[in-house]
């Protein structure tokens, strides 16, 4: 049902597990001027959280600086401030673009009061409690219909939410009103990016019911909370069969995927007619399957290619940093029932030594590993 800054938080403070006084803790350390109540509460037959605000210090025509010092004043972590900071920045320029002028121009209403202060700051300090590794959001619901705002009644979205949303995926559904508030696309755009749900082992859900009550809708927000967990064992194998392109053509395949791919190789083969040509294997993981298909589509001649889910057993593995000749330097440490059972300097930490020391990548391999066997 879309998402409001309130809403964002009561979903992620439902799903993190926090207590409502470790919250109202943080609102003295931040010096806001607002009491916040959070009321658990059942709706339409669901259960979850609500967040409301008692303001005593409005806040009106507000410019990016003001946001950006309010929120620099703050005693918190600067990755939280930096976040927070970020998504004001993607509000003001989507407010800035739809009035033609630039983000430091221009001054919210509404959108700027302290509520909308508390939304982004809170939800960016519910994150940093949370740490996940990745946050998703799956398409917008923008409703439909239109919507009152300072400058007037405009269409559903509103242009600084369009702009926000720019890039991701939206549809409207349900109710012919608002769902997607500014402040809800600013958190989006700033600390998620669209994807499928992964798969994982489901922790916990939160739901964060919004203001509004619609007559056969549950209007809530929910965060769900996975854990890989031994999922990180299964990985997807792609491969294709190509005996039209060039031998520099497919090397450039190889830079492309560096990031992407746990492993990948390339296996001569003879195809029908009896060309040669060059079977691709990309080992990775399975929320990466649609981004290596996509560069792998770009950066060759194929047109087609086959993936296939595998279970593998790995070793847990730690990376070690040390100090050779003034250098620091990469150990990759593999572990077997907490065992040590192997250590390996890293390659490109090898090849980086050598060429300060000038001597060969193996005289190289060999300081890093004795010295790692010696401390």
């Amino acid at each position: 049902m879309g998402i409001a800054g309130d809403m964002a938080v009561a979903s992620l403070l439902h799903v993190s597990g926090l207590e409502t006084k470790e919250l109202k803790e943080k609102l003295k350390l931040w010096n806001f001027p607002l009491e916040a109540e959070v009321k658990e509460s059942v709706k339409n037959g669901i259960y979850g959280f609500s967040v409301s605000l008692e303001i005593k210090d409005k806040l009106s025509e507000v410019f990016y600086r003001d946001v950006e010092g309010i929120i620099k004043e703050t005693n918190e972590k600067s990755s939280v401030k930096d976040r927070a900071i970020e998504a004001f920045r993607a509000l003001f320029e989507a407010e800035g673009k739809a009035h033609g002028r630039s983000y430091d121009t221009v001054h919210l209403h509404e959108a700027a009061s302290w509520d909308a202060i508390f939304d982004i700051f809170t939800t960016s300090w519910l994150i940093e409690v949370i740490s996940p590794d990745d946050v998703l959001h799956s398409p917008v619901n923008v409703g439909g219909g239109i919507v009152e705002t300072a400058h007037g009644v405009l269409p559903v979205p509103p242009p600084a939410v369009a702009e926000l949303l720019k890039g991701r995926t939206i549809f409207s559904a349900g109710p012919e009103t608002e769902l997607t508030t500014p402040t809800g696309a600013a958190i989006l755009r700033a600390f998620a990016k669209e994807g499928k749900l992964p798969e994982g082992r489901l922790v916990s859900e939160g739901r964060g019911f919004g203001t509004k009550s619609f007559k056969g809708y549950h209007n809530f927000l929910r965060t769900l909370l996975l854990d890989e967990g031994n999922v990180n064992n299964r990985i997807v194998e792609i491969e294709a069969e190509i005996d039209d392109s060039t031998g520099e053509i497919l090397s450039s395949l190889w830079e492309e995927l560096e990031e992407d791919a746990l492993d990948m190789f390339f296996i001569p083969v003879y195809m029908k007619k009896g060309r040669p040509g060059v079977l691709i294997k990309v080992i990775s993981r399975p929320n990466k399957l649609e981004q290596v298909a996509e560069k792998i589509f770009l950066n060759t001649t194929t047109i087609g290619i086959r993936y296939s889910f595998k279970d593998r057993i790995e070793l847990k593995r730690e990376i070690e940093e040390i100090v050779v000749e003034g250098e620091r330097v990469k150990m990759k440490i593999a572990f077997l029932d907490g065992k040590i059972v192997n250590a390996l300097p890293e390659f490109d930490t090898c090849k980086k030594l050598a060429k300060k020391l000038k001597i060969s990548v193996k005289k190289a391999y060999q300081m890093i590993l004795s010295k790692w066997r010696n401390q």
